[in-house]
């Protein structure tokens, strides 16, 4: 919504923004929701995760939520038929689809504004929900703290940490309430390029370096879990099987080339 002052009365003025058109729509389908209860931050967060099933302890392992709090906003959006329950998971109903646009479309709306914020250069490569993954030169130099404090290195740029050295002159940045995890670096740099066979191979270059190796749990949270067991097989067998990596022989030159 715009706020326009005029003497002393404020009007409101419905945004022309996609999410500001998607919320009119539910609006106009289902005019006696308690919106305000069910668009709350903690709801709209959960409710990005579920579109695919999720257990409540999934859904609060993405989205960094407690439990407590992701099964609250589960039962709300249950209550009104928006999330349905199957097979001991939790998913969206597709007779509520236009509440699923309005939640991309809102969430769309705040990474550019978070991205802009963040960095002027800044590149978007992949979002879900609050949390999305951007390439930037630089950050901005007079960043405020509160957005500071989500703004964390991943992928490639944190591979220094872990003994490998890759030559880039952008850096890679998780955006964030919360830390990620060791398997989420190897997750980010794919998603970088996932067609792409350096950036697998970067990827799983760094895998034997990771302490944890959950690496199919993380992935399936990403909604890459074929596309991260092949890679692991290639790791295991050690023979192209795909287009999407190096040949064996080339993938140890370029192993080499990072330590």
């Amino acid at each position: 919504m715009h706020k326009e002052k005029k003497g002393n009365q404020v009007y409101l003025r419905r945004s022309d923004s996609l999410h500001a058109q998607s919320l009119a729509d539910v609006l106009r389908e289902f005019p006696r929701l308690p919106l305000s209860k069910l668009f709350t931050p903690s709801s709209l967060h959960v409710f990005s995760v579920l579109k695919s099933p999720r257990s409540i302890t999934e859904a609060s392992e993405i989205t960094g939520l407690d439990r407590y709090t992701v099964s609250a906003a589960i039962s709300r959006l249950a209550r009104y038929g928006i999330v349905i329950k199957e097979n001991g998971s939790f998913l969206l109903s597709s007779r509520h689809m236009f509440f699923e646009d309005f939640v991309d479309n809102y969430f769309k709306y705040r990474a550019n504004m978070n991205l802009r914020a963040v960095s002027q250069n800044g590149v978007l490569i992949w979002q879900r929900g609050p949390e999305f993954l951007f390439k930037a030169e630089k950050l901005n130099p007079d960043l405020e703290s509160d957005l500071e404090k989500k703004v964390h290195l991943t992928a490639i740029s944190i591979f220094p940490k872990y003994g490998l050295d890759v030559i880039t002159d952008m850096n890679y940045y998780f955006f964030s309430k919360r830390t990620p995890c060791e398997e989420e670096f190897l997750i980010h740099t794919i998603l970088i390029d996932p067609y792409s066979p350096i950036y697998n191979s970067y990827a799983l270059a760094l895998a034997p370096r990771l302490r944890s190796k959950n690496f199919l749990k993380y992935a399936g949270y990403y909604h890459i879990e074929a596309h991260v067991r092949i890679l692991l097989e290639y790791l295991d067998k050690k023979e192209k099987s795909s287009d999407f990596v190096l040949p064996w022989k080339e993938y140890k030159e370029l192993l080499e080339s990072l330590v």
